[in-house]
């Protein structure tokens, strides 16, 4: 036996030596674990990326006020501006939604802007919280329902069967007639040969005797121009009134003095006379 290992020293250098061995032993292990971990995660989120892929970064947006705009007419019950009135405040919501986002603001405008019998049913509606006051659909429903007397189907056509030009611009004719078209299922060459019809007797005779337009756009376009050629021939046409030859009056000029006598290119003193 060596005596190096009976002393105290020489056992305590063994006993450290065998815990360095143990302890290499530990960390070699360690370290195996944490690679293993290590690629189980890198493996995990390869995964994981092609699952769920990354999704494109959005810029960022600036957050503009809602722009100024004037507020429609108010509206006063007339039955044939009601739904033009409605549309014009959704015009409004359109353009200002941060401002008008619930339902129950838009109904509170609309209402602020009534007047007359309109505005007594509006009041009526919102003291009482009936329900379409918190459904601006609702209440749009509802308002139509109380005031919108448009012509629609059978009526519309009826009115666009009969309308006339009269002694009105063409311009003014052709609004009339496509307001009414567009509630009316009428098909272009039906809506064309009603157009016609109801112009006056002039453009008519003139467009009969051209080439027929192809389409009802051309058709309006082409008696606006005629209408205006027409009124531009009537005023050229038109006689001048003569100028009046205004009285010329002198003014009579009187003198304190006598004035003396006049023979011909002589003059003839009071002295002499």
């Amino acid at each position: 036996m060596d005596p190096a290992k009976e002393t105290p020293f020489g056992s305590a250098v063994e006993l450290h030596g065998a815990m360095l061995g143990r302890h290499e032993e530990d960390l070699t292990a360690t370290r195996y674990a944490v690679e293993s971990l290590s690629a189980q995660v890198t493996e995990l989120t390869n995964q994981l990326h092609n699952r769920h892929p990354e999704l494109p970064v959005m810029p960022q947006t600036r957050n503009f006020p809602d722009p100024r705009i004037n507020n429609p007419s108010c509206f006063s019950g007339q039955p044939t501006e009601c739904r033009a009135f409605l549309m014009q405040c959704k015009v409004v919501f359109s353009l200002q939604s941060s401002t008008y986002a619930g339902d129950r603001s838009k109904v509170a405008y609309v209402i602020s802007l009534l007047t007359g019998r309109a505005r007594d049913w509006g009041a009526t509606v919102w003291e009482s919280e009936a329900g379409c006051c918190k459904h601006f659909s609702l209440f749009k429903e509802k308002m139509i329902k109380v005031f919108d007397r448009s012509v629609f189907g059978h009526e519309a056509s009826r009115q666009l069967a009969t309308l006339r030009q009269g002694r009105r611009s063409a311009a003014d004719f052709a609004v009339e007639f496509r307001t009414l078209a567009t509630t009316c299922e009428w098909n272009e060459p039906a809506l064309m040969v009603c157009f016609l019809e109801g112009l006056s007797g002039e453009i008519k005779e003139e467009i009969l005797a051209r080439d027929p337009p192809s389409s009802l756009d051309q058709l309006v376009e082409l008696a606006i121009r005629l209408y205006k050629s027409f009124e531009l021939r009537r005023h050229a046409r038109a006689p001048v009134p003569r100028a009046q030859l205004s009285t010329v009056t002198f003014p009579v000029v009187t003198s304190s003095e006598p004035e003396p006598m006049q023979l011909g290119g002589l003059h003839i003193s009071a002295a002499e006379h």
